[in-house]
C-alpha cells in the first residue's frame, strides 16, 4: 500500500490521561486515552535535517509532546474525542508551520466500549492551507457472538466474529454523533440475526450502522473476520464500504 505522504514524522500512541464525557461507567477522575499525531510533510521538509544529520532542522518533537499533554488535562471534560483531536490539530499546525501539507490525529480510547477489544476512537485528516478536514469516527475489535453458516452443524453453535466499523462524516458536519450507541445497536441486531453468509452479516451492520446518523455521514465501513471459517487460514474477512443517503 502507497504511503499518504512522501514523508512523514510521527508521534506514535502518546499516553493522555483525560476526561471525554459522556463517562459509561461512572468514573470520576481521568481515563487512558492515546493520541497519534503524524505530520504529512512536503517533499523538501526534511532535507536539511538529512544532509546535517541534525534534529534542529526537522519537526521539533520534543516539548510538543508534554505540551498536548497539558493542553488534554486544562481542557478536561471535553464533549468528545472529536474535541480533544481539534484541539491537538490545532496545536499540531501551529507548532509544524508550511512545513507540513496535512496533520493526521488519532484519539484512541481504549475503554470506550466494552465489548471492543480495540477500542473507539477519532481520527482527523486536516489540510495545512485550510482547504478541509476529514472526519472518522471508528470501533475496532468488537467481539460478536452469532448465528452464521450454510450447514446444519455450523448453525447449532453460536461462532465468534471480530469486527470493525469506521464511520466517515460528511463535509462541515457540526453536530457530535452518539457513536456508542450506534454500535451498541450494531452489535445488538448482529447477534439476534441468522444469516447462511458472512457478507449478508457486514451487510446488514453496515445498513445499521448508517441508519442512525445519516445526514451527518458520507459513508460507513465495516469489517468482519470469522476466524473459524478456514481450516488453515487464521480467518476468513469480508469488507464493505456503502455511501450512505441522507
Amino acid at each position: 500500500m502507497k504511503p499518504p505522504s512522501p514523508d512523514i514524522v510521527s508521534i506514535e500512541s502518546l499516553y493522555v490521561p483525560t476526561i471525554i464525557a459522556p463517562n459509561i461507567y461512572g468514573h470520576r477522575g481521568p481515563q487512558p486515552h492515546y493520541v497519534s499525531i503524524h505530520f504529512h510533510l512536503h517533499p523538501t521538509s526534511l532535507l536539511l535535517a538529512a544532509a546535517t544529520d541534525d534534529s534542529r532542522f526537522s519537526i521539533r518533537y520534543w516539548g510538543f509532546s508534554e505540551e498536548v499533554r497539558e493542553r488534554a488535562r486544562a481542557g478536561e471534560p471535553w464533549a468528545s474525542g472529536r474535541a480533544l483531536a481539534n484541539t491537538v490539530t490545532g496545536l499540531a499546525l501551529a507548532h509544524v508551520g508550511e512545513a507540513t501539507k496535512e496533520v493526521r490525529v488519532e484519539v484512541l480510547a481504549p475503554k470506550a466500549a466494552p465489548r471492543a477489544r480495540g477500542g473507539m476512537g477519532w481520527e482527523l485528516v486536516t489540510q495545512q492551507d485550510g482547504s478541509g478536514q476529514e472526519a472518522t469516527a471508528f470501533v475496532r475489535g468488537l467481539e460478536l457472538s452469532v448465528v452464521l453458516g450454510a450447514e446444519t452443524p455450523e448453525r447449532t453453535t453460536r461462532q465468534r466474529v471480530v469486527m470493525d466499523v469506521w464511520f466517515m462524516e460528511k463535509a462541515g458536519a457540526a453536530a457530535d454523533v452518539d457513536y456508542r450507541a450506534l454500535v451498541d445497536r450494531v452489535v445488538q441486531e448482529s447477534e439476534a440475526s441468522s444469516h447462511r453468509t458472512l457478507e449478508r452479516l457486514v451487510h446488514e451492520a453496515t445498513r445499521v450502522a448508517s441508519e442512525g446518523a445519516k445526514e451527518h455521514l458520507k459513508e460507513v465501513s465495516v469489517r468482519a473476520e470469522r476466524p473459524a471459517a478456514v481450516t488453515f487460514a487464521e480467518s476468513l474477512a469480508v469488507q464493505l464500504t456503502r455511501p450512505c443517503n441522507g
